[in-house]
This record gives C-alpha cells, sequence and structure tokens, in this order.
C-alpha cells in the first residue's frame, strides 16, 4: 500500500471508529486530510473499497500481534493466548461501526465474517500440526474437520457471551470454551501440562 493510499485508510479508520462508517462521508475524510476528491478516487473507487481496505489493515495489525507474541510459546500457550485476544478485540470492536457495515455494506460485512472465520481456521489448523509434533495434542485428531468446527464454534461463542454477557461472567464463559477444545484435541500430555500451567495459575489468582 503506497503512502498516500495507507493515510488515507488510517484517517478513515480513526472517523469509522469515532463515529462509525454511517456518518462519515467521503468529503469529511477529504477534508481530515486536505486532499481533493479527485485524489481519493484515484486510490478508491468507492466507499465499500475504503472500508474494505480499512478492516484489511485492521486483520493485518492483529496477525502481526498473534505472530509475535506466539512465536516462541507450544502449541497450547499459543493457542490459549489467541483465543483471549480473539475475545478481547472482540469486546474492544466499536459497535456502532459493525452495525452499520452490517445494515448499510452488507457485501462488506459478509467478506468480513468470511475472512475472519478462515483466518481461525487456518491458525487452528496450523496449531493442530504444530500440537501434534510437540506431542500435546492426539495423533488421530481429523485436522480438517476439528478446524472448522473450531472457526464456527469461535463465533457462536462469542456471539453468545454478548447476548448473555449479564447471566454469564466473560471469564467463566472464557475459561469453559478453553476447557472444552483443549480436551477435544490435547493427549495425557498436553492434559497434564494445561492441569500444571492454566489450571494452577487459576488457583493462585
Amino acid at each position: 500500500m503506497n503512502t498516500l493510499k495507507h493515510n488515507i485508510t488510517q484517517a478513515a479508520s480513526k472517523l469509522f471508529h469515532r463515529s462509525g462508517v454511517r456518518n462519515i462521508s467521503i468529503d469529511e475524510v477529504c477534508s481530515e486530510l486536505r486532499i481533493s476528491k479527485k485524489t481519493f478516487y484515484q486510490h478508491f473507487q468507492q466507499k465499500e473499497d475504503l472500508i474494505g481496505a480499512v478492516i484489511e489493515e485492521n486483520k493485518q495489525q492483529h496477525f502481526e500481534k498473534f505472530e509475535k507474541n506466539i512465536k516462541n510459546k507450544n502449541a497450547i500457550d499459543s493457542l490459549i493466548f489467541i483465543i483471549k485476544e480473539l475475545k478481547k478485540n472482540s469486546d474492544c470492536e466499536p459497535h456502532q461501526l459493525w452495525f452499520d457495515i452490517q445494515k448499510y455494506y452488507p457485501k462488506v460485512f459478509e467478506k468480513y465474517e468470511k475472512m475472519k472465520l478462515e483466518a481461525i481456521r487456518i491458525g487452528f489448523e496450523q496449531n493442530l500440526i504444530q500440537g501434534i509434533d510437540e506431542g500435546y495434542y492426539r495423533k488421530d485428531l481429523d485436522i480438517e474437520l476439528a478446524s472448522f468446527f473450531h472457526s464456527v464454534q469461535m463465533k457462536t461463542t462469542f456471539e453468545m457471551m454478548q447476548e448473555n454477557q449479564k447471566k454469564f461472567a466473560k471469564k467463566r464463559m472464557m475459561d469453559f470454551y478453553i476447557d472444552l477444545i483443549i480436551h477435544l484435541i490435547a493427549n495425557e500430555k498436553g492434559l497434564k501440562y494445561l492441569e500444571e500451567n492454566y489450571y494452577n495459575e487459576d488457583k493462585r489468582e
């Protein structure tokens, strides 16, 4: 992404997060950067393309953060970190922004949702392979099906957390999901590692 296109994306992201996508026009983005609409249209054909670029850049930032933080972790530690970060990011996302995208730009929203699920599926598939190689996960796992299950279940679980946040504590829900998914994939060595390094840590808190 060239410098001006990046600057437009950054400015739009700031405005969208502050006021929602629906309330920000291309004119306002141009005004923020003091550029003409002609210059804007040299980089983006329409507002939907700009929204897509904002989503893509946010996704890339999250990906780089994940890569940096799981670099020297084993599969179980990596998986727990990623699940917690995904939940944290979900909580921090401005609801007005995503409500606007879903309501007024459904094609962009659909594309984003598919991208997110696919990224979760691929990441989990890589984690399963790593965990099997390290001896923490079951060797008889159906990697393809388990990855698909995880990506769909993550989305369902997070949505349920949002809808039932008064009924269920977030930490309780998160601990339950981590316990569920790791018991599905871990062998005896993996469960022992989880007990010693995760459950015992919780008991000390």
